[in-house]
């Protein structure tokens, strides 16, 4: 049974799930580009850097919201070979949203096109 939720409730869910799986990708690549060998490596950091730090923004105002509706997300796990499980509790009921990987890089390439995008 799905769980009765307002859209913007369901849409709130979604874009804390998206952040927070780009939040992880990013804070993976940071390490990579502190240890990569660019030729000019300051500008790759500080953009990463200064994306990273509006995600993290974004992502405590949604934990608020999140808290505010008294909902809660549980930390994702690998279903099956290609999805990811995200389990969540909305005032006493209990539902899933499961993504498929390449679906959810794909959507979180699209929402780090437009941070890179605001950044310019």
């Amino acid at each position: 049974m799905k769980v009765p939720l307002p859209d913007e409730q369901e849409e709130l869910i979604h874009n804390y799930i998206l952040h927070t799986y780009l939040l992880n990708i990013l804070e993976s690549d940071l390490k990579t580009i502190t240890n990569a060998c660019f030729k000019i490596h300051e500008p790759y950091f500080k953009l990463v850097e200064e994306t990273l730090r509006k995600i993290r923004i974004k992502v405590r105002d949604m934990k608020v919201e999140l808290r505010k509706n008294k909902m809660k997300i549980e930390e994702p796990f690998l279903d099956n070979v290609d999805f990811w499980q995200y389990d969540y509790y909305a005032r006493g009921y209990h539902g899933f949203k499961r993504y498929w990987e390449p679906a959810l890089k794909m959507h979180s390439t699209n929402l780090l096109d437009e941070y890179f995008r605001s950044s310019q």
